[in-house]
């Protein structure tokens, strides 16, 4: 299942959720996968708040991941004020 931090979750997050993970998987990015499926995750509960579209909602979960590799210390509350 997937890492909802809330019970409030839909179709498109699922989906969402889906294609970053593939996107980061075959560009190598989710060697520590479990880490980066929590960013991604986190990444789109924050975005959810009007967002639906599965695309842009992966487009972030993605951006979030990639920033975290690139600024590990900046991202550990970063997910919150996306």
């Amino acid at each position: 299942m997937y890492p909802w931090p809330i019970g409030d979750f839909d179709n498109a997050m699922d989906e969402a959720l889906d294609v970053a993970m593939d996107y980061l998987e075959r560009t190598e990015q989710a060697v520590k996968f479990i880490e980066v499926q929590r960013v991604a995750a986190m990444a789109i509960v924050a975005w959810k708040g009007g967002v639906r579209h599965r695309i842009k909602l992966a487009h972030v979960a993605i951006k979030a991941v990639e920033r975290k590799a690139e600024h590990p210390r900046y991202i550990r509350g970063a997910a919150n004020q996306l």
